[in-house]
């Protein structure tokens, strides 16, 4: 007697959990059998093809340019470390230009005179810095000021013209009737000769009213972009004076070490003197310019 043939396997899901739900508290897929929903659906809608529909205007009006963005002074400061090694090498220099007998008069020492020109390649390239970071905000200084020139002009122009329409009609001008208007009365005749006008006149006020605007905020602009100058002005010559007081720090250490070992220690301070470095004139001119600057802070009692 033969065998039949085992039943097909049925469809098992996947084991439940404590709760009754699937196994590792997570639910069924969408889209499968066991989430009770059909494999086959409705697709997902495409995209329609072709150039993309304008949104619906919103009766807003679109945001202003943003102005000119003032970029931050950079905050690193090129100073150089006077390490110890440093140090050593200008207490060894010493001791050698002075049993040499340096200085003899206006020759000076080598030593210095290498000092010197360290400090002066230094605050050279903090000015070429310092011109870097200025070129964007003098660029801005010239748009400004052509903007605020021009804006003058029409706001001179559009005053002219203002001047020429009187605030108020003549009488004979608002009991001037028109067409149709024969059986009106005459208040409402004035009425609308008075919109009438107002509807001419108010565009041009506006446009003064906006020129205005306009000029304030330029003006605004401009004293931010001089004040982020003389910003940078000082900063750059903060940096030079960091590198002069360096310079002579090193100079000192130099000096203190050559007065000892020189035969005229006594007599060679005005040679030494001589080959000293000197801070850069725009150094005095930025730190003048940021005094004479008025300052917002209101003035403390006494």
């Amino acid at each position: 007697m033969s065998r039949s043939a085992p039943p097909p396997p049925r469809h098992v899901g996947p084991p439940s959990g404590p709760h009754g739900g699937p196994a590792g508290g997570r639910g069924p897929e969408p889209g499968t059998p066991a989430a009770g929903t059909p494999v086959t659906g409705a697709p997902a809608p495409r995209p329609p093809d072709g150039p993309p529909r304008p949104a619906a205007p919103t009766g807003l009006a679109p945001a202003p340019a943003p102005g000119p963005r003032i970029p931050p002074p950079d905050g690193s400061t090129g100073l150089p470390t006077y390490t110890l090694a440093n140090r050593l090498a200008d207490w060894r220099r010493a001791r050698a230009d002075g049993r040499a007998g340096l200085p003899s008069g206006s020759s000076g020492t080598p030593t210095l005179e290498e000092l010197a020109q360290d400090f002066l390649a230094r605050s050279h390239r903090e000015r070429l810095r310092l011109d870097v970071e200025l070129a964007p905000l003098l660029e801005s200084v010239a748009t400004l000021g052509v903007r605020i020139a021009e804006t003058e002009h029409a706001w001179r122009r559009a005053e002219e013209r203002v001047a020429s329409w009187p605030v108020l009609l003549d009488r004979d001008q608002l009991d001037l009737r028109r067409g149709g208007e024969s059986l009106t009365a005459d208040d409402v005749v004035r009425a609308r000769r008075a919109r009438e006008y107002e509807a001419l006149r108010r565009p041009m006020v506006d446009e003064i009213t906006r020129l205005q605007r306009t000029g304030a905020a330029a003006r605004e602009e401009l004293a931010r972009v001089h004040a982020a100058i003389r910003a940078r002005e000082i900063v750059g010559a903060t940096r030079v004076r960091r590198l002069h007081a360096q310079a002579m720090a090193r100079i000192s250490a130099y000096e203190r070490h050559l007065v000892r070992h020189h035969p005229r220690g006594d007599a060679i301070g005005p040679w030494l003197v001589a080959q000293h470095p000197r801070i850069p004139g725009w150094v005095f001119e930025a730190e003048a310019g940021a005094a004479a600057t008025p300052s917002d802070r209101p003035s403390e009692e006494s």
